[in-house]
């Protein structure tokens, strides 16, 4: 009978441990110690050829809410793609609280066609109120978030059609 204990008491550990570390993988935070998973995609502006942009994918509250804050860098090529479930209106724009490199937002629409973009420089203040608000005044469905410039380099401006690009497959 003890042996029994012993072994349920085991499993019920285990089994807490378990759903703890479960919830904890799916769900994201804004903390800088705190990490957050994201899938990934390619996307291509559709009517000529230049670079695919790699980018992770925010399709959750948590993962938008993270969305780039606390991290260094970017590869060149490399993004943030904030996508969502139901259009959002145009008053409802972007921040840069707790995101320390300056990006392009590319707010794009249904269709993925660039409706807005901004450059967006990091907000430095402790206090979230304090930072500005890049809000595109035209409703959106995503929004995409690269370096700051990228835009610029790469003649994506409004009226710009994206689309997302086939996978490459590597190591063939």
């Amino acid at each position: 009978m003890q042996e029994k204990k012993v072994l349920l008491n085991l499993i019920a550990v285990c089994l807490v441990t378990f759903s703890h570390v479960a919830s904890a993988q799916e769900e994201c935070g804004t903390g800088a110690e705190q990490q957050c998973s994201y899938e990934s995609t390619q996307l291509c502006v559709a009517d000529r050829a230049q670079p695919v942009m790699q980018v992770e994918i925010a399709d959750t509250f948590a993962k938008r809410a993270r969305g780039l804050m606390h991290r260094e860098q970017l590869a060149e090529h490399q993004g943030m793609w904030f996508v969502y479930d139901s259009e959002r209106p145009g008053y409802s724009g972007f921040w840069m609280h707790n995101t320390k490199i300056p990006l392009d937002i590319a707010y794009l629409d249904q269709n993925l066609r660039v409706v807005k973009t901004f450059t967006m420089q990091p907000c430095t203040s402790k206090n979230s109120r304090n930072c500005p608000s890049y809000r595109p005044n035209a409703n959106y469905w995503s929004a995409l978030e690269m370096n700051a410039g990228y835009f610029n380099e790469y003649d994506i401006t409004v009226g710009t059609q994206l689309q997302q690009c086939k996978q490459q497959e590597s190591n063939r």
